[in-house]
């Protein structure tokens, strides 16, 4: 049985989307306060590098196009971010806030992949099986665990940004 998607997803996508932009520098301060020193005293050097890089996205392609690009976008994000989630669990297993604040993305996140594939599969009969890697710290020293999130959340704040204006 056929089930379609909502009749207003794409309202659904463009406000999932404003709620990460709009609560993304909370999770980065949250992040990087719960790390400590050095990362508290020296965020601009640590975190701030632009070494992370997403899939691409062009703003200015047909919806199918940018569908097919966030999509990409938010599965990579959503592996790494579960890679820094397990992560925080091990590092900083008692900080709710900063736990709270990663659930909640992730939440919105995975909403935001169910909601673009059902646009793509029932608007555009486009079906995603990319393999789709996103960070992986298993192998990394604490201290570069902690860089790696730091630089995947900056990053992100930048990349979510610009996605909630393009919708």
């Amino acid at each position: 049985m056929d089930h379609p998607c909502s009749s207003n997803i794409m309202t659904q996508v463009k406000n999932q989307l404003e709620q990460l932009n709009s609560s993304a520098n909370a999770l980065f301060v949250a992040y990087y306060t719960a790390q400590g020193e050095p990362f508290t005293k020296y965020v601009d050097r640590l975190c701030h590098k632009d070494l992370m890089s997403f899939p691409p996205f062009h703003a200015n392609s047909t919806e199918k196009d940018k569908l097919v690009e966030l999509y990409r976008v938010m599965a990579y994000f959503h592996l790494s971010l579960d890679d820094v989630m397990q992560c925080q669990k091990t590092l900083n297993p008692k900080d709710q806030n900063l736990h709270s604040k990663l659930n909640s993305t992730a939440d919105t996140v995975r909403g935001i992949l169910s909601n673009v594939l059902c646009r793509l599969c029932d608007t555009y009969n486009v079906r995603l099986t990319d393999v789709i890697n996103g960070l992986n710290t298993s192998e990394q020293y604490v201290f570069q665990k902690k860089r790696l999130g730091c630089q995947l959340l900056f990053k992100y704040k930048q990349v979510i940004a610009d996605l909630a204006q393009s919708f």
